[in-house]
């Protein structure tokens, strides 16, 4: 198996297995009336049937690249500033509030990731801040 993804599917396949083994311990339920291991389980075989697919997608297929060229054809400047970003919106969500962070974290996605006009930006993050709003506090609860 020379394939980096039929390698990484295998491992994510045995994951999956992991998780479909794991839930069961907590009790599947019903589908009417879920136990607390349905969701987990359901999860569990999602990710193990993509593992499948990735792994059969790639038989027969060259190898691609090599590990180190892998993670030198990366932007590590912009992945260090989203993780910062990350860590910074987990540290100030409780004192500055969700929307605040919610919105501030993604505009300052928005213009590193793909950089674009400050109204545009501002008009998706604040759309992103909203609808998360309304999903999470107001239909979720």
């Amino acid at each position: 198996m020379k394939n980096n993804d039929q390698r990484s599917s295998l491992l994510w396949l045995a994951v999956g297995l992991a998780i479909v083994y794991s839930s069961t311990k907590y009790g599947l339920g019903m589908l009417s009336s879920p136990g607390p291991g349905f969701v987990p389980f359901l999860a569990g075989l999602v990710l193990a049937a993509l593992a499948l697919v990735v792994f059969f997608q790639q038989l027969g297929k060259k190898k691609r690249e090599n590990v180190k060229d892998l993670f030198r054809q990366k932007d590590w400047p912009a992945i260090l500033k989203v993780m910062v970003a990350l860590v910074l919106y987990a540290v100030f969500l409780k004192s500055l509030g969700f929307v605040l962070v919610t919105f501030c974290l993604t505009a300052y996605l928005f213009r590193i990731i793909e950089p674009m006009a400050w109204k545009k930006v501002f008009a998706r993050a604040f759309l992103t801040a909203l609808g998360a709003y309304v999903v999470f506090n107001l239909w979720l609860e």
